[in-house]
């Protein structure tokens, strides 16, 4: 059960300032940070007591989303406006996974705008009877087609929830392997490419040799490659990895490797995949060590500028739509008839804010 962040008592210049208050405070000033939340972002040491880095950072908050001022008396507590705005939008940003909701789509949309729905115009010419005489009229009809987000996300969602990482880091994740792997939002097959093939003039050359006798895909015999090629929304690839994932989600993958493209199979193959690499991922993302996050999916770099380009569109997004949210439930709280003043005066008030198989 997740417990919710709270004060004890008072945080600030002059306040009781207890270590486990201050230990809190830093962490959810920490969270906020690493969701995108605050430009530029901050890092806080653990333990510590008030001091002007916590300051500074409270500040920010209020510089960008309270126009300066956001609690009374110039000191934090845990029925304060900043206080709730800060836990409520952490809140928010991990149950933003929980169903696939308007907010749900509109983070896949930005994180994966390959899958976004699409609208179709045609034109439509019609006779009308105008002063007793035969007009054509045009008009232009819009559509709106359903995109590849539409139609897969549901399922990833379920899967991830299956495996209990239905967070918004773990589904942040996820729609960033996808960015990376599979930018269209559906499962496909791994092209050729000189990464995996050999050049025509190469003796024996065919497609997806140089995935052939990989000792680390499991692959020890001429056609593996092209048998266990990537496929799916994390580009399942190697002998070996289709053993061990078919395997977790009791599916017979080396018997028919092309199962790995059917929409719920890729999404539990994709769900147990990062669930395999659950622990590493989790300290990489809290460390927005993202090259690290993207190789431990990958094996490598590939892909890994469409990665951190599309988790800095899903912090931009979490960054836009959900603290307006917490702020407007956190104002809707405060207390009646408390004067606004700073929590923390500034010195000087900032301007603005600113796969799965080794390859």
């Amino acid at each position: 059960m997740v417990t919710t962040p709270t004060l004890s008592a008072p945080v600030g210049p002059g306040q009781p300032n207890l270590p486990d208050d201050l230990r809190t405070l830093r962490q959810v000033l920490n969270e906020f940070s690493t969701r995108g939340f605050l430009q530029p972002a901050v890092t806080l040491p653990a333990e510590g007591g008030f001091d002007a880095a916590v300051a500074a950072a409270l500040q920010a908050v209020e510089n960008q989303y309270f126009f300066g001022e956001a609690d009374p008396d110039n000191k934090l507590e845990a029925n304060d406006t900043l206080f709730r705005f800060l836990v409520q939008a952490g809140q928010d940003s991990q149950q933003i996974a929980a169903s696939l909701s308007g907010e749900t789509y509109a983070l896949a949309a930005a994180m994966v705008p390959g899958g976004i729905d699409r609208q179709k115009r045609t034109t439509v010419t019609t006779p009308q009877l105008v002063n007793g005489k035969t007009v054509m009229k045009r008009e232009t009809q819009v559509e709106t087609i359903n995109g590849n987000i539409r139609s897969y996300l549901p399922q990833i969602l379920q899967a991830l929830t299956q495996r209990a990482l239905n967070d918004t880091d773990m589904l942040m994740m996820a729609l960033g392997t996808i960015r990376a792997e599979s930018s269209s939002f559906r499962p496909i097959d791994e092209g050729v490419s000189k990464y995996n093939t050999s050049p025509k003039e190469t003796p024996g050359h065919h497609a997806f040799d140089l995935y052939d006798f990989r000792s680390e895909l499991g692959n020890d015999a001429e056609g593996a490659g092209a048998l266990y090629k990537g496929r799916g929304f994390v580009q399942l690839t190697g002998n070996e990895n289709y053993d061990k994932v078919g395997a977790q989600i009791g599916v017979d993958l080396l018997a028919d490797p092309d199962q790995a493209n059917e929409p719920a199979i890729a999404a539990a193959i994709l769900a147990q995949f990062l669930k395999n690499k659950e622990a590493a991922i989790r300290q990489a993302l809290k460390n927005n060590d993202l090259a690290r996050a993207r190789r431990l999916v990958n094996g490598g770099s590939h892909g890994l500028a469409e990665f951190k380009a599309s988790f800095a569109a899903g912090r931009r997004y979490l960054g836009i739509v959900i603290p307006p949210k917490a702020r407007a439930k956190a104002k809707a709280k405060a207390k009646v008839g408390t004067s606004a003043t700073p929590a923390v005066k500034p010195a000087a008030a900032p301007k603005g804010a600113a796969v799965a198989g080794l390859r």
